[in-house]
């Protein structure tokens, strides 16, 4: 069968602002750090609040960059949820950290403070934790802060998904814990490739940027702390700029689209719930859970026939075969219940009301031919 219509799973909103704003850079002659990189981390500031700013090349940079400001060592216990991409989980083990997988909620599918307590009465000797913002969704931090404050742990917020969420009233990314965040192609801002990091803490924000740049201090190629190259080009920034501008936009049309999917598909699919805290999700990805793993299955084969491309998430951590070929089992009988049976249906900058009204009825078609 050829579908006679195409809805992809995410498109970028890629226009006539980007493209002025790289022929601009590519102008004035300076591609690589520079110029553009430092008004990016102004105007990032300027969005979330946040008092510092630090951007890289990428997300997983990001993390890599987190964590060595943070002095993992090899052997440390961290904290980690099963259910995230992979890069949360391989970030931490490439610098020789032991991590200690986490089941997620079977509602949010992000990490509480009732499952890291859990996992902490297992590990007490962990040192730090990391939480993610699943598919865009602030989980709670303030629950989670209070849980790492008791046991003395340090705290990193993994919101790749996550940009221009709002947890009650604050934006994510403008706390004293460590924020990092994804600009990839399919992210509410991207730079195509690209990442940031916010903290309030004035402590750890020299360190983010030695360990960004080779750990070179103020002196040229006199290096005072361990570092690597996750610097970011000026053409990347310059392209975040332009989108930063239209970062509210974009949040507002994957909201639009969010709801009129609850309100449409919400007597056949499981959606992944809000709580109230969460004042702002940002819906990089739109997952919903089917009634088992055969109808996910079988919906999911309906709709690509059908030319709506679809996504079965990430598998989680503790099932990936990398782990499971280096690491000891872990039981997170949530995380494998919910990654059985979710789906991601099309979200994204450039997908339109209509495209959104074709995913819908084709789903409604799957289910009514189900009856």
């Amino acid at each position: 069968m050829t579908a006679e219509r195409k809805v992809f799973w995410s498109v970028p909103d890629i226009g006539a602002d980007e493209k002025r704003a790289v022929l601009e850079t590519l102008e004035t002659g300076w591609l690589g750090m520079g110029p553009k990189t430092k008004q990016f981390e102004k105007d990032l500031s300027a969005y979330t609040g946040a008092k510092h700013s630090v951007v890289v090349n990428n997300g997983t940079s990001a993390l890599l960059t987190a964590l060595m400001t943070l002095g993992v060592a090899p052997g440390d216990e961290i904290l980690i949820p099963t259910y995230t991409f992979v890069a949360t989980a391989s970030s931490a083990i490439a610098l020789g950290a032991v991590p200690v997988l986490v089941d997620c909620d079977p509602a949010t599918f992000n990490v509480g403070a009732r499952e890291i307590e859990s996992a902490l009465a297992r590990h007490p000797r962990a040192k730090g934790i990391i939480f993610v913002d699943v598919a865009g969704l602030p989980a709670d931090i303030d629950a989670i802060r209070a849980v790492a404050e008791r046991h003395h742990l340090w705290l990193l917020e993994d919101a790749a998904e996550a940009f221009a969420g709002v947890y009650k009233t604050t934006k994510i990314g403008n706390y004293d814990h460590i924020t990092i965040f994804s600009f990839h192609i399919a992210k509410q801002v991207t730079t195509v490739e690209g990442g940031a990091i916010q903290t309030n803490r004035d402590d750890l924000v020299e360190r983010l940027r030695l360990v960004r740049s080779h750990g070179e201090g103020k002196e040229k190629y006199v290096h005072v702390e361990l570092g690597l190259n996750f610097r970011p080009t000026d053409i990347q920034s310059a392209i975040g700029i332009a989108q930063l501008k239209k970062a509210d936009h974009y949040i507002d049309l994957r909201n639009r689209i969010a709801r009129l999917y609850v309100e449409k598909l919400g007597d056949h699919l499981t959606f992944q719930a809000v709580p109230p805290y969460a004042t702002r999700p940002t819906w990089m990805i739109l997952m919903v859970l089917a009634k088992d793993k055969g109808e996910r299955d079988r919906l999911n084969a309906h709709l690509n026939a059908h030319g709506v491309d679809t996504r079965i998430p990430w598998p989680p951590i503790h099932r990936q075969p990398y782990f499971t070929a280096r690491f000891p089992p872990a039981a997170c009988p949530v995380a494998d219940a919910t990654f059985d049976r979710a789906l991601s249906l099309p979200i994204g900058n450039a997908l339109t009301m209509d495209d959104a009204g074709y995913v819908i009825d084709t789903v409604r078609a799957f289910y009514g031919a189900s009856r």
